[in-house]
């Protein structure tokens, strides 16, 4: 009869990692503590250490030299001059409908970019860790509108460095970073067009994108 009263009492308790003497009499068994109560222990803990501190500026320093310094998209150097133009049109894979649910462009209508809106600024695509296209992108700046657009290096030493050089009316030179290669994915999606090195110069010429690979001298 004890027996079986213990075994059931052992059965509707839930059982402690660190509980001793279950058996003993004239003995509570301790309850498991709530698990977010644990975690909350857990937190006030690390905080009161100050290992919680030291975690998040150390995920805040990661995080802040992750957009500082991105890492690079991988797109080689070639320095040999050559030129392709292409004609820009993307074919309306489907209606599209604005919110209404009215169709505004229906399924097979070709679109022309440059035809809707012109390019008023061209693009330079560079290596910023090679020091010789960084200023092959500055001269071609000087004679033409353009963004400079690093596959590699950090947007930001180069915008801290160039922060006086005059650039197209403003004070200093915004260099940008194609992030996620959302720009050279984007040309290859929707006009097929492959973007495999670098330096690389994208200007509007008449209804054609021409592409200027290599360094010009």
């Amino acid at each position: 009869m004890m027996r079986g009263l213990v075994v059931c009492l052992l059965l509707a308790v839930p059982l402690l990692a660190g509980a001793e003497n279950l058996g003993a009499r004239g003995r509570t068994v301790p309850v498991d503590r709530d698990a977010r109560e644990q975690m909350k222990d857990k937190i006030r803990q690390k905080e009161a250490s100050g290992e919680l501190a030291r975690f998040w500026e150390d995920y805040r320093a990661k995080v802040i030299d992750a957009v500082k310094h991105p890492a690079p998209l991988g797109v080689p150097t070639d320095a040999r001059v050559r030129t392709e133009l292409h004609q820009l049109r993307f074919v309306m894979p489907q209606d599209y409908r604005d919110e209404t649910g009215r169709v505004v462009v229906r399924r097979g209508t070709v679109i022309e970019p440059l035809k809707i809106q012109p390019m008023t600024t061209g693009l330079i695509f560079i290596d910023g860790r090679d020091e010789a296209q960084i200023q092959y992108a500055l001269a071609a700046g000087r004679r033409e509108r353009l963004k400079i657009v690093l596959t590699a290096g950090s947007p930001y030493d180069l915008r801290v460095r160039f922060r006086n050089v005059a650039w197209n009316g403003t004070p200093t030179v915004p260099f940008y970073f194609d992030q996620r290669k959302l720009i050279i994915n984007q040309l290859q999606r929707l006009y097929g067009i492959q973007l495999r090195s670098v330096p690389a110069k994208l200007t509007q010429q008449g209804s054609q994108l021409q592409i200027e690979f290599g360094m010009r001298k």
